[in-house]
C-alpha cells in the first residue's frame, strides 16, 4: 500500500490496482562482488540469466554500471573471454575514430549555404583548438584497460594510477608509460586501422540526410541535460562529443538518420560510461532494438499496446479518458520514448532504464511462462474434475515492461484523472503532477500488473470448460 504523504489517495476498489496477490519486493543493486561471481577464470560472464534478473530486480550500483551496462547493450558478448573483450575494444575504436573521420573529412570540403552555418564547429562548442587531444598510446592503452578491468576481483593494494603511471599489464603485453607501445601492440593498433577504414569506407551515406540531421542535432545538443554536471556550464566539450555521436549515427545509418529524442537517450550512454567510443557502439546497438520507438509507426504501434491493456485491466480509467478525447494516450509518448527520463531525477531515470533494458520480464520470457502455468493449473484445480478444452487466444508476444510501467504511472495518477474534464486537463495533469511514491513502489506495482495480466491471459486461454459428466 502506498503511503499517506501523497497529495491524493488511490481507490483500491478496482481489482487490477490490488497488490495484495503478490508480495513483490525490490532487491539491493547488484554490487561488484555478485557481479564478479558471474564471471569465469577467462572472463566469461556465464550466468547471463542471474545477471539480468539481478538488473531488473535491484537495478546496479554506481561504481558497477559502466561495468555492467557494456554487457546489458551488448557491447560485449555474454561468452566473451577478457582477451577476446581486448580484440572488440580495439576494433570499437578504430571503427569509431574511421566512422567519425569520413564524415568530417566530408563536411570540410563542403561550402555553407550561408556565412551562418558552421557544419564543423557550431558555435555552442569551444574552441577545438583548445581541446586536449590524446597521444596514440593514451588511446590504446585506455581501451585496452577499460575491455578487461571488469569481471575480476580488486585486490587491497591495487592503485589505479600508479598502474597507469608505470606499467599497464594488458593479456601477458606489458607497456611502460614511459615507452612507445610494444610492436606487437602497435602492429595489431595499424592492421586494425586498416581494416577500420576499408568498413568506414563501405557504409553508404546521403549528404542531404548529414545536413538536415545536422541542423536538428544542433537544436538539441545545446540543451541536453544542461543541469547535470557531465554537461554543465558554457562551451563544455562534452556537448561536442555528444553532438560527433549523433551525427555520427545518423550519417551512416540513413534509414533512421535522427530523431528528436535520440539525445536525451545517449547522454545516459555517455554520463555512466564516460567514453565516446563505448556510448556510441552501446548507442547503435540500444537503437537497433527500439529504432522503431523513434518512427510514426513504431510509437503508434506502441500506444495502441497501451489502449489495449488498459482498456482489458480499467475499462472506467479508460472510458473517462476516451471521454476527454484522449484515449489514444499520446500523452504516453515520451514516456515510452525516453524510458520515463523526465518522470524521475536522472540517477532514477538511470534505473528505470536499466531495469526496461534488462528484458528479464517480458510477455515471452520464462518467468511470465511460469506465471501462466501455475495460474492454468489453479484453474483447471477449479474446475473440479470439469474437462478443460483448449481454445486459442490472440497474444501479443511484444508487450514489453516500460508498457507496465506506463500502467503504473496511469494507476499513481488516477485519482486525478477521473477528476479531469477535457484534453487540456489531462495534459496538464500528466506534464505537472508530482510523483509522491517512491520510485521502487512504483516499479512493485509495475511488475504486480505485469503478472496479474499474465494470469488473465492463461485464464482466457483455458476459460472453455465442459462441466458434463465424464462417461
Amino acid at each position: 500500500m502506498m503511503e499517506d504523504r501523497r497529495p491524493y489517495e488511490v481507490d483500491y476498489s478496482d481489482p487490477w490496482l490490488d497488490q495484495s496477490e503478490h508480495n513483490i519486493v525490490r532487491e539491493k543493486p547488484l554490487n561488484r562482488e555478485n557481479f564478479n561471481k558471474l564471471f569465469d577464470a577467462d572472463g566469461r560472464l556465464v550466468d547471463e540469466q542471474s545477471f539480468r534478473e539481478a538488473v531488473f530486480k535491484g537495478g546496479v550500483s554506481p561504481d558497477v554500471r559502466p561495468d555492467a551496462w557494456k554487457f546489458l547493450f551488448g557491447l560485449y558478448p555474454f561468452s566473451s573471454t577478457a582477451s577476446e573483450r581486448e580484440i572488440l575494444a580495439l576494433e570499437y575504436h578504430c571503427r569509431y575514430q574511421a566512422l567519425k573521420s569520413r564524415w568530417k573529412s566530408v563536411l570540410a570540403k563542403i561550402k555553407p549555404a550561408d556565412e551562418n552555418e558552421n557544419l564543423l564547429h557550431p558555435s555552442y562548442l569551444p574552441d577545438p583548438s583548445k581541446q586536449r587531444g590524446s597521444s596514440l598510446l593514451e588511446d590504446v592503452l585506455l581501451v585496452l584497460k577499460r575491455a578487461v578491468r571488469f569481471g575480476f576481483e580488486e585486490t587491497e593494494d591495487t592503485d589505479d594510477d600508479k598502474v597507469e603511471d608505470d606499467f599497464v599489464v594488458i593479456d601477458k603485453i606489458t607497456v611502460s608509460g614511459d615507452e612507445k607501445l610494444s610492436e606487437e601492440v602497435k602492429q595489431q593498433k595499424q592492421f586494425t586501422d586498416i581494416q577500420a577504414q576499408v568498413y568506414a569506407g563501405r557504409q553508404p551515406y546521403e549528404m542531404s540526410v548529414i545536413r538536415t540531421a545536422i541542423k536538428v542535432i544542433d537544436k538539441d545538443v545545446p540543451r541536453t541535460d544542461r543541469d547535470h554536471k557531465y554537461f554543465i556550464g558554457d562551451e563544455n566539450p562534452n556537448l561536442g562529443v555528444l553532438r560527433d555521436i549523433l551525427i555520427t549515427f545518423a550519417t551512416f545509418h540513413p534509414d533512421v538518420g535522427y530523431a528528436q529524442g535520440m539525445n536525451d537517450v545517449l547522454s545516459r550512454f555517455l554520463v555512466v560510461l564516460d567514453s565516446e567510443v563505448e556510448a556510441y557502439w552501446c548507442f547503435v546497438k540500444f537503437m537497433d532494438d527500439v529504432y522503431s520507438d523513434f518512427i510514426e509507426s513504431g510509437m503508434l504501434r506502441k500506444l495502441t499496446l497501451l489502449q489495449d491493456l488498459l482498456r482489458q485491466l480499467d475499462r472506467r480509467l479508460y472510458n473517462h479518458l476516451e471521454e476527454c478525447c484522449v484515449s489514444d494516450l499520446l500523452f504516453a509518448h515520451r514516456w515510452l520514448m525516453l524510458s520515463f527520463k523526465r518522470e524521475f531525477p536522472f540517477d532514477d531515470a538511470l534505473l528505470v532504464f536499466e531495469v526496461i533494458s534488462s528484458n528479464y520480464m517480458e510477455f515471452h520470457s520464462v518467468l511470465a511462462e511460469r506465471e501462466r502455468d501455475m495460474e492454468r493449473a489453479r484453474d483447471f484445480e477449479r474446475a473440479e474434475g470439469g474437462k478443460i478444452r483448449m481454445t486459442e487466444v490472440r497474444t501479443v508476444s511484444d508487450l514489453s515492461f516500460d508498457l507496465f510501467i506506463a500502467l503504473a504511472f496511469l494507476i499513481e495518477i488516477r485519482p486525478i484523472l477521473l477528476h479531469c474534464q477535457d484534453t487540456a486537463d489531462v495534459f496538464q495533469t500528466v506534464n505537472g503532477v508530482f510523483l509522491t511514491s517512491p520510485l521502487d513502489d512504483i516499479l512493485c506495482r509495475a511488475e504486480n500488473v505485469f503478472l496479474m495480466y499474465c494470469r488473465r491471459t492463461a485464464l482466457e486461454e483455458y476459460q472453455l470448460i465442459d462441466c458434463s459428466p465424464i462417461s
